[in-house]
């Protein structure tokens, strides 16, 4: 795990060395106990590992560090668990019509859920994270879309490992870009910089780096 996350920050820091002073630094080993005691859950080994390196970014950055998407440190994953915990049992009755899954029976067909971890967030109350609970098909530790306005969620990589592997492969392409909004730097994702994507939006498409 820590060498996919470094291999991941090497190469956006190389087109992006602005980012790297957002990046928070280490977690320690009482923050990742109090944050596992808090959700009641015990936290895959290569998240715990992804926190012993970097607990989350600056949340008041224009770009976050994960493609544009904010890395939410410990805390904030406590306090967004929580929240989305208690809008899983306010729509707990809600007919699995409202959602979909891709592939099919991956990912359960609900709108929020207390085993969906968030890592990173748009600020917009949408999240990618790991999947604890998948459904029949799926694999636990799968990263997918969720959030207020997620109802079609997908499996964008099977373990966080793999996601980050994917991210780096994004940054390396030719879909990468730097643009820039109200001074600061940002990230574009897409065929062109005229055409930037929102990262999930980005992911889901079909000529997106795999």
């Amino acid at each position: 795990m820590l060498n996919a996350w470094s291999t991941y920050k090497q190469a956006l820091f190389a087109k992006m060395p602005s980012l790297r002073d957002k990046l928070n630094g280490c977690a320690t080993l009482d923050k990742l106990v109090a944050a596992e005691r808090a959700l009641g859950i015990r936290l895959p080994t290569e998240l715990k590992e992804l926190y012993l390196a970097n607990n989350g970014d600056d949340p008041e950055a224009m770009c976050g560090v994960i493609l544009g998407f904010h890395f939410l440190s410990l805390d904030e994953v406590v306090s967004e668990v929580s929240h989305w915990s208690e809008l899983a049992e306010k729509h707990r009755d809600e007919g699995t019509e409202h959602f979909t899954s891709k592939p099919e029976g991956f990912i359960k067909r609900q709108y929020a859920s207390a085993k969906w971890i968030p890592i990173c967030a748009d600020g917009g109350g949408n999240f990618l994270g790991l999947d604890l609970d998948p459904d029949e098909r799926g694999r636990v530790g799968q990263i997918i879309n969720f959030g207020r306005d997620e109802q079609d969620k997908e499996v964008f990589a099977y373990s966080l490992n793999a996601f980050f592997e994917r991210l780096t492969r994004i940054v390396n392409s030719d879909q990468f870009f730097i643009g820039d909004f109200d001074g600061e730097e940002v990230i574009f994702l897409g065929v062109d910089d005229e055409d930037g994507a929102h990262l999930t939006d980005y992911l889901k498409k079909a000529d997106s780096i795999k």
